[in-house]
């Protein structure tokens, strides 16, 4: 028999059918804790993104919106008149995809040959060798570009860059230098002012997406101009049109006589400006890169010579200034001087006893040396310091030369008496002669040489700088206006050719010196540096010209023959384009015949009047 059925508790089963399970209240805690601590970190991230680094980051979004797409120009250079003698302006790179191509590639390479003025073989073969990028043409212009555009191909690049063009050539490059591929100013004005015609101030930049395309930001003034904008502008001391005179003069001697190289200086000895800097052979900057580096430097301020008979002038002004010798000085030249053991001579024998215009006229170095001699080496080698001789002259342009000038406790006699007469323990650069005797001209007053006339900013023409001349006295004024006289009456009485300025009063010396061998000791055979400065007028003197001629093939081979002639041309000329007024006055005849000219009154030195027929040379 089954056993009685045993009913559990009522309750029991109540309890064990309505009990639900318990909700994990810690994990929504949990959750609801994480939820929290990571809004907490959004809201502290965004915090410091937008509040602490907002302006950081709003600079850096703004520049890297400019800085790929933002041209920038390089300022103009110009003479002082204005007239642009460098200029940037915008030129186009053109890359090509081939693989974007929608087109046959040989009737591609045809098309882009045809605009962009290649050999359509060789741009096929080019864009043919599989590159993924292929550079198709470079400093493209505007007509080419928009050719290039109306065609709508897919896969063509047109990139615009700055370009530095030299509208005149040729003209002043020395001076200019030029602008290489990375757009780095070599040589000249362009690297001795490199920052400031970059320098654009704080122009307002547009912002750009991409494409360059502007972006309108939310600013009271948005930016939208995007014309490149531009640095300082430099304009110089030089004159367009002395510059092409000088040059022109130059080259012509220079290609007549065969000559190596040659420069010609031009200054206006009262304010230290460069007027006119011609040099020999030239160069077009805007083809630099087919020019070696012998061609495209400075070499009148960069490399030495011997000057030769013109620093007798500061010989001279040395030996009046520091009492050694007298206005009334004579010297006997015998046409050879025993120093020591050695022996100096004069080119052509001697010519007895001489005065300091004689000196000049002669250009004698027996008495140079004596004047030379009659100094102590010390007081020599101040003086030559005080003229500038051994040291840079200052000029704003990079790379010159200190030239030579041996201490004088190495100085030896023979040294001294050839230092008399621009050889021996001396070596100076064209531009350190020009600021030397220039100092002359200005009554004993040296004055920097400069290029550079002012900087300005192109956009308000502000002038932000003008040159400020540094000058000190050199020697007594009345010791320069001797010498200034002395030089004058030297080409008035004398039969050479060079100084021959009608119409003006010229002081002026020339120079025929040795050519030193390079790295050795000694002379060339038979090559000489022929040379000739002077000033004028003598009276009052506003312009001062160096012409320099290096190794000179003619027969002639003479400072009086080579230099001279480029000398007067280019004088002549000049002062007539500045109307500098002549030395001579014209007075009218009260019978009403044709005026008379009277010549600026010369005045009498020791011996003065044996004057017979000189000599015309060194």
């Amino acid at each position: 028999m089954p056993g009685p059925v045993t009913e559990l508790p009522a309750s029991r089963h109540v309890n064990r059918s309505s009990r639900q399970p318990r909700s994990p209240l810690w994990r929504l805690r949990v959750w609801q804790l994480v939820l929290l601590a990571g809004m907490l970190a959004i809201v502290g991230r965004l915090y410091y993104l937008q509040i602490m680094q907002g302006p950081e980051l709003t600079r850096k979004a703004m520049v890297q919106r400019q800085q790929n797409k933002l041209l920038v120009h390089r300022g103009a250079i110009t003479d002082r008149r204005g007239l642009p003698l460098a200029i940037d302006t915008t030129r186009y790179d053109v890359y090509l995809h081939p693989d974007l191509l929608k087109v046959p590639l040989d009737e591609a390479a045809s098309t882009l040959a045809d605009i962009t003025h290649q050999d359509s073989p060789k741009l096929t073969r080019l864009i043919s060798q599989g590159y993924p990028v292929v550079t198709v043409a470079r400093h493209l212009g505007r007509e080419e570009v928009d050719e290039l555009q109306a065609l709508n191909w897919p896969g063509i690049d047109i990139v615009p860059r700055a370009f530095r063009h030299y509208p005149e050539g040729k003209l002043a490059a020395h001076i200019l230098g030029y602008v290489n591929f990375d757009t780095r100013g070599q040589g000249g004005v362009e690297q001795a002012q490199e920052q400031l015609l970059k320098d654009t101030g704080s122009p307002a930049k547009p912002q750009l997406d991409g494409h360059g395309r502007p972006i309108l930001v939310a600013e009271s003034e948005p930016v939208t101009e995007i014309t490149p904008p531009l640095g300082r502008q430099v304009e110089l001391t030089v004159d367009n049109y002395l510059q092409h005179l000088a040059e022109k003069e130059l080259a012509a001697m220079c290609n007549h006589s065969h000559a190596l190289r040659g420069t010609a200086i031009l200054s206006d000895p009262t304010t230290g400006e460069i007027l006119a800097w011609a040099n020999y052979p030239n160069y077009d900057p805007n083809n630099y890169s087919k020019y070696p580096f012998e061609i495209t430097k400075n070499w009148s301020m960069v490399d030495v010579y011997q000057p030769g008979s013109t620093f007798k002038i500061l010989t001279v002004a040395s030996g009046l200034d520091t009492g050694s010798i007298k206005p009334g000085t004579t010297f006997y030249d015998g046409g050879s001087l025993r120093v020591g053991n050695r022996t100096v001579h004069n080119h052509d024998g001697g010519h007895g006893t001489i005065d300091l215009l004689h000196l000049f006229i002669h250009s004698s170095n027996i008495a140079a040396a004596s004047v030379g001699l009659s100094m102590k080496p010390e007081q020599f080698h101040r003086k030559l310091s005080d003229f500038g001789i051994g040291k840079p002259t200052g000029i704003d342009m990079p790379g010159e030369s200190a030239g030579l000038l041996l201490d004088a406790k190495y100085w030896r006699p023979i040294d001294q008496a050839t230092t008399g007469f621009g050889q021996g323990a001396v070596a100076v650069t064209p531009l350190q002669l020009v600021a030397a005797v220039g100092a002359i001209a200005n009554g004993g007053v040296r004055i920097q040489p400069h290029l550079i006339r002012r900087i300005y900013d192109p956009k308000t023409a502000v002038t932000e700088r003008w040159t400020e001349q540094q000058k000190y006295q050199v020697v007594a004024p009345e010791t320069a206006q001797l010498i200034s006289r002395l030089l004058a009456d030297n080409v008035e009485l004398g039969t050479q050719m060079a100084g021959k300025v009608p119409g003006y009063r010229v002081a002026g010396k020339t120079g025929t010196a040795q050519k030193a061998i390079a790295g050795g000791r000694g002379y060339m055979a038979g090559q000489t540096i022929a040379s000739f400065i002077g000033f004028l007028p003598a009276g009052n003197p506003q312009l001062l010209c160096l012409v320099v001629i290096d190794s000179p093939q003619t027969d002639g081979r003479w400072g009086n023959t080579i230099a001279g002639p480029v000398f007067n041309a280019i004088c002549i000329e000049a002062a007539r384009y500045l109307g500098i007024p002549p030395s001579q006055k014209v007075e009218s005849d009260p019978t009403g015949r044709k005026p008379t000219a009277t010549k600026a009154p010369s005045v009498l030195y020791a011996n003065e009047s044996t004057v017979k027929d000189p000599k015309s040379d060194d």
